[in-house]
């Protein structure tokens, strides 16, 4: 039994391992890229969820604010009534 390898099959094995090579190391890097990219959007959500949390704690009183416009429109209404009462203004 002879267990020797032609020339032409050398050849043929050892273009398949640089190419194989060649694809490991490929994917290495595309792993390497994705996990990058990962951790980026990672680290950008984690910014834009304390950035909501400002929002949030910024609009917590919107309620009370309406509250305090509509309060501001009926002064201003009591403001003219009194005006146009006394003569002042025009």
């Amino acid at each position: 039994m002879v267990l020797a390898l032609a020339a032409k099959e050398i050849t043929f094995w050892q273009v398949l391992l640089v190419i194989g090579a060649i694809v490991i190391v490929a994917v290495i890097a595309l792993l390497s890229l994705l996990l990058y990219l990962v951790r980026s959007i990672e680290a950008s959500v984690q910014g834009l969820g304390s950035v909501a949390q400002g929002v949030a704690g910024n609009t917590a009183n919107i309620k009370v604010a309406l509250a305090v416009a509509d309060s501001l429109d009926e002064v201003m209404d009591e403001m003219r009534r009194h005006a146009r009462l006394l003569g002042v203004g025009a």
